[in-house]
C-alpha cells in the first residue's frame, strides 16, 4: 500500500486519519507541527494530509513550500470552510481539500481515488534518453 504523511497539530484528529487509512492497509507517518518534518524525506511519501490552522508553519505556507519538491498528491483536511480558503489551498499546490467534520469512509475514499490516478500516470510514461 502507500506510504502516507499526515501533519495535524489536533491529536485527536491525527490518530482518526491515521487509523482509518492504517486500516486500509497503507503506511502511515505522523507529525503535530510541520517545522518537525525532514524535507530530506518528503519524497518517501505517496500522498500527504496537512492540516491548515498550525502554530509553527501553517499548511498553506507549507504545502507552497513544498509543491515544489515532491510530486505526490497533497490533501487540506481543515475547518477552513469559506471559498476563499479551498481556493487559496488548490491555488497553493493542494490537490483536494476536505472540510472538517469528515466521513472517515470519505477520507478513504478521497485518498484511494489520488493513489489511482498516480498510479495510473506512472505506468503510461515512457522515456527514451532525454525524451
Amino acid at each position: 500500500m502507500a506510504a502516507i504523511l499526515i501533519v495535524d497539530d489536533e491529536r485527536p484528529i491525527l490518530e482518526l486519519v491515521k487509523n482509518g487509512l492504517q486500516k486500509d492497509g497503507h503506511f502511515v507517518t505522523t507529525y503535530t507541527s510541520a517545522a518537525e518534518v525532514p524535507l530530506d524525506k518528503l519524497n518517501n511519501y505517496d500522498l500527504i494530509i496537512l492540516d491548515i490552522m498550525m502554530p509553527d508553519i501553517d499548511g498553506f505556507s507549507y504545502c507552497n513550500k513544498i509543491r515544489s519538491l515532491v510530486d505526490c498528491p497533497i490533501l487540506f483536511i481543515t475547518a477552513k470552510t469559506q471559498e476563499v480558503d479551498i481556493v487559496q489551498g488548490l491555488t497553493y499546490g493542494a490537490d483536494d481539500y476536505i472540510c472538517k467534520p469528515f466521513g472517515v469512509k470519505e477520507l478513504q475514499a478521497r485518498v484511494a481515488a489520488h493513489l489511482r490516478r498516480e498510479h495510473r500516470e506512472r505506468h503510461h510514461k515512457l522515456l527514451i534518453g532525454n525524451i
